[in-house]
């Protein structure tokens, strides 16, 4: 195992230690990890400050990855974590937030009522967006075989 992988490993681990919590922030899986590599904060304070916010960061893309899949490979992860009853439903969602406010991502019962139209507007947004993008496409791919044509 690399040292990435580790990294990774590390706030997997401290995750699924959380997951039944209410809400799961990367800035709480970053300083949990922190706190268990260096409990007394030896480190130089921009090294630890640099170490912490990489964390972060990995933190995010596990988190985005179960609870905001994209890609097809992340279905299967998704399916891993869908509501009984509302199969296309995720079993967290990102909490409503400020542009640059640290993301949480909240258990699908807890999410307060602006929490669901954030989230309602955010993946209208992204289907409009792949929408436009296919759109695009296919008339980047009409115009090519037109003048393939020609």
């Amino acid at each position: 195992m690399t040292e990435e992988q580790k990294l990774h490993a590390l706030l997997d681990r401290i995750y699924e230690a959380r997951k039944t919590q209410s809400r799961v922030s990367p800035l709480w899986l970053a300083t949990e990890a922190m706190q268990e590599l260096d409990p007394q904060r030896s480190t130089h304070p921009l090294i630890y400050l640099a170490a912490n916010l990489q964390f972060r960061q990995i933190a995010r893309d596990i988190l985005r990855k179960r609870f905001e899949p994209d890609e097809e490979t992340d279905r299967i992860e998704k399916s891993q974590s869908q509501h009984e009853l509302f199969p296309d439903l995720q079993r967290r969602y990102p909490a409503a937030r400020k542009r640059g406010q640290e993301p949480e991502y909240v258990l699908l019962e807890d999410l307060a009522d602006e929490d669901v139209r954030f989230n309602i507007h955010r993946l209208r947004q992204e289907a409009r967006a792949k929408l436009d993008h296919a759109r695009a496409l296919e008339a980047w791919w009409k115009n090519r075989q037109h003048m393939a044509e020609a």
